[in-house]
């Protein structure tokens, strides 16, 4: 007696689809092993067969989707945390979760607001990757010596082609409104209280070439579009250039926006100029420019190869830092309480240019000078440049 033989339901779908291209019962069985009755039966019922072959399909074609955007999102996730560690950046859960969020957003597909980024999908981030909550230290992190090396013996041929003029660094980093302290002096008997800290952050891009003599207009990112203190001012009176989204924080369209309006600005100045920046997923850009040739460090190297993270930041936040307590200074005389002390956006818009504007030209020169170049090499290297240029 022959074995019985029982198709699957993407068999029965293929012999449905079959029969309507006219192919008879007899050859049907023949080809499935099934008896004429079976096939006879299926054909009754390919209605059914194919609404649960394609209610199964999408299903599964749902599934693998979700499958994939997860996959995408959880490295996104990872790379902006090994970023941002690389920088020596603190990074705590919901700053982890608020930018899982963002990236989810920014991935697209059915409903991205409904990813909450939840503490239960934190904590299966920290496990997939082991990461483990630490107090920090000042060290600094592990940084590959040989690539280091590497890069600074190949960094002179790189930028020989170019003016000093010509050869740019740029970067981000973050700031708050304001941060007043969270400790205080304090009589024996008095209890310390009325202490506030900065719940608005910016990110602020900076850019500079080598001589110091192009500090770019530094860009200032919020998450208001226009705060109520721009009331009465047009974007083109702003001392920054000012933009915002949900997070504060850069991303590839905004960085996108701004190389392209700096290559315009090359272009009326007939200049070509090479700019040197870090691995951030943010700057990860397809598009080619006329007059800008863009230049990445190597991963985890920015801490000893980045101008800008040399002194020129740290310079900058010192002098932000300034004109905030010399702020805070004048109106603690009117004020009853730290609520009275009133900063707004636009101060820290000011105090963003004036900083940016109080970075002198040494201070920029020695940071962008190659590291460990002596000052013989350095003054070679300049002749070199001038050298080409004159040709």
């Amino acid at each position: 007696m022959a074995t019985k033989h029982t198709l699957t339901l993407s068999e029965k779908v293929q012999l449905i689809r079959e029969n309507e291209n006219n192919t008879s019962y007899r050859t049907l069985a023949d080809y499935y092993k099934i008896s004429i009755g079976s096939v006879s039966n299926i054909i009754k019922r390919k209605a059914e067969y194919i609404e649960n072959y394609e209610h199964n399909e999408n299903s599964t074609k749902k599934r693998n989707f979700r499958d994939e955007l997860n996959q995408q999102l959880d490295q996104k996730v990872y790379e902006w945390f090994a970023i941002q560690r690389s920088k020596n950046i603190p990074i705590s859960g919901p700053l982890i979760q608020a930018q899982a969020r963002e990236i989810r957003r920014q991935l697209g597909g059915a409903n991205p607001d409904e990813f909450k980024a939840s503490n239960g999908w934190l904590e299966k981030f920290r496990t997939r990757h082991n990461i483990q909550y630490r107090t920090i230290c000042g060290e600094s992190a592990a940084v590959d010596i040989a690539t280091v090396e590497e890069w600074r013996d190949r960094l002179s041929s790189i930028i020989d082609e170019y003016d000093p003029n010509d050869v740019y660094n740029a970067d981000e980093t973050g700031l708050f409104r304001y941060s007043l302290p969270n400790r205080s002096l304090v009589t024996v008997k008095e209890t310390c209280k009325g202490g506030k800290r900065s719940k608005e952050r910016f990110t602020v891009l900076l850019c500079t070439n080598m001589t110091g003599t192009d500090k770019l207009q530094p860009l200032l990112i919020g998450k208001a579009a226009k705060p109520r203190c721009f009331k009465n001012l047009s974007m083109k009176q702003l001392p920054v250039i000012w933009r915002w989204n949900r997070t504060s924080w850069m991303t590839a369209s905004l960085f996108g926006e701004w190389l392209a309006s700096i290559n315009n600005s090359m272009i009326k100045q007939n200049r070509k100029i090479l700019l040197f920046i870090d691995h951030a997923p943010c700057h990860n850009s397809d598009t080619q420019y006329s007059n800008i040739t863009l230049k990445f460090f190597p991963p985890n190297t920015t801490s000893k190869l980045q101008p800008l993270d040399q002194g020129i930041i740290k310079n900058f936040k010192c002098y932000y830092r300034q004109q905030l307590v010399k702020l805070v200074i004048l109106r603690c005389a009117v004020a009853n309480s730290s609520d009275d002390i009133v900063i707004t956006v636009l101060d820290a818009a000011h105090w963003t240019k004036n900083a940016w504007q109080a970075v002198t030209q040494s201070t920029i020169c020695n940071t962008f000078r190659i590291p460990g170049e002596s000052s013989d090499r350095l003054k070679r290297r300049l002749k070199r440049q001038e050298t080409a240029r004159k040709r």
